[in-house]
């Protein structure tokens, strides 16, 4: 990924000939700052060349790569909802204690409450007091838990409801911030966590597979089972989901993929794009290499590798990367994911809540001094409030002294204004 940014930065900012790339891991509000990116709708670009993309596409992601009435991008079309707050639990200890599983779907998310998740990790460190309940991630992951929008791509600043209002607040003072952090902090009272949490170098997977873990958490999405399964070297795994589906404002351009501005071919240029986007035979070259060598099909439609063959000798394989193609709907599903794994993707981010802020940017170089004293304080006190190692009450009263004292209502009012004039061009109330 750094070799990526590295090239396809000098490549543009050298004039090197580039036509596509992607703007969203390059930082799509850069590329569109920097001038990099072509206007997809000049001469009509978009609906003369890339007609299967515009019919794939729900407009409201696609107002997502607008900038002041421009659209400089196109979402890579996979999950861009987010499942809010899922907890990700190896089922063997669940067998350990006699769970009932007779309301339990083993293949998809299931609801759940606070409350039954602290009853869950009661019973299972009771009977596992030597090992690790929960291991919830650290503060950078706070965002796939609680379902506010982090505007601008930062937290100093959010909407707190942002389905429903474009207001900016602080969330270091709002009730949500202050009852999770309680919450972490009663887990870790309780003796769910290690008290080294904030300092654990191996990730969720990682401490499952080593036996020291019993749980960690995550953002859901349809496969989220399966795909954690792996993580977890084939361990039947049960997840449940705390908060609901929700669609950020960033989401659209997160993996966004544009035409270069100095591109001296943009009609052949979106005419690759649109097969980027919608062509099973170049999505699936792109993805899986050639039938019969790299990959087989099965009788159930499904996707996975030649006998003999694994994800270790292949000579092509893309998997790792496929969040970041144009799009994944014309892809062969691999095998053990369900069939229809694409449609239930385009259902869940179609019916998901979605911010009212989608397609919002904020070019924080006016108060960039600003930002970075509030990154330092936030890094400061994060891990300790997120992993319940201080107590929340005193340890948020201190928080939100010294974020005050770095200039937070200075950088609200900068991003509010700017969100007030992004609204008021794009019609948004």
């Amino acid at each position: 990924m750094g070799d990526y940014t590295q090239s396809v930065n000098m490549m543009l900012s050298s004039g090197e000939q580039v036509d596509i790339f992607s703007s969203g891991v390059m930082n799509f509000s850069n590329t569109v700052a920097n001038e990099s990116t072509y206007d997809l709708n000049e001469g009509n670009l978009l609906n003369n060349y890339g007609k299967d993309i515009v019919e794939l596409i729900d407009p409201e992601f696609l107002k997502g790569c607008v900038v002041n009435g421009t659209l400089y991008g196109i979402p890579c079309m996979r999950d861009l909802a987010s499942g809010m707050w899922c907890v990700v639990v190896d089922k063997e200890y669940m067998d350990g204690i006699d769970y009932d599983y007779s309301q339990i779907n083993m293949e998809e998310v299931n609801p759940a409450t606070a409350e039954d998740m602290t009853e869950l990790f009661t019973q299972l460190h009771e009977a596992y007091p030597d090992v690790n309940v929960v291991y919830p991630w650290d503060y950078g992951y706070l965002g796939q838990k609680l379902a506010y929008d982090a505007i601008g791509g930062d937290v100093f600043g959010v909407l707190l409801d942002p389905s429903n209002s474009l207001e900016v607040s602080n969330l270091f003072t709002s009730d949500m911030f202050k009852e999770y952090c309680q919450l972490m902090y009663e887990w870790q009272q309780a003796g769910f966590m290690s008290k080294d949490a904030a300092t654990e170098t191996q990730n969720g997977g990682a401490q499952v597979i080593a036996g020291t873990l019993i749980a960690d958490t995550t953002a859901g999405k349809p496969g989220i089972v399966r795909q954690k399964e792996a993580e977890r070297g084939g361990r039947d795994s049960v997840v449940f989901q705390l908060g609901p589906d929700f669609v950020a404002s960033s989401a659209p351009v997160g993996a966004a993929w544009s035409i270069n501005s100095t591109t001296e071919a943009p009609e052949a240029a979106m005419t690759v794009l649109n097969d980027l986007y919608t062509s099973p035979v170049v999505t699936n070259l792109l993805l899986w290499g050639e039938e019969g060598v790299d990959y087989v099909l099965t009788e159930s439609g499904h996707c996975t590798f030649p006998e003999g063959v694994t994800e270790q000798t292949v000579e092509y394989y893309n998997l790792v990367w496929a969040w970041m193609m144009p799009c994944e709907y014309p892809t062969y599903v691999r095998e053990g994911d369900d069939i229809d794994l694409w449609e239930k993707t385009i259902d869940f981010n179609n019916n998901a809540m979605k911010s009212k802020a989608l397609g919002f940017s904020f070019d924080s170089s006016e108060v960039s001094a600003e930002y970075t004293a509030l990154t330092n304080v936030w890094e400061e006190y994060g891990n300790s409030l997120v992993f319940g190692l201080i107590e929340p009450e005193a340890g948020i009263a201190e928080l939100n002294e010294r974020l005050e004292a770095a200039g937070l209502q200075a950088y609200i009012d900068a991003k509010k204004e700017a969100l007030e004039a992004w609204a008021a061009a794009n019609g948004v109330e």
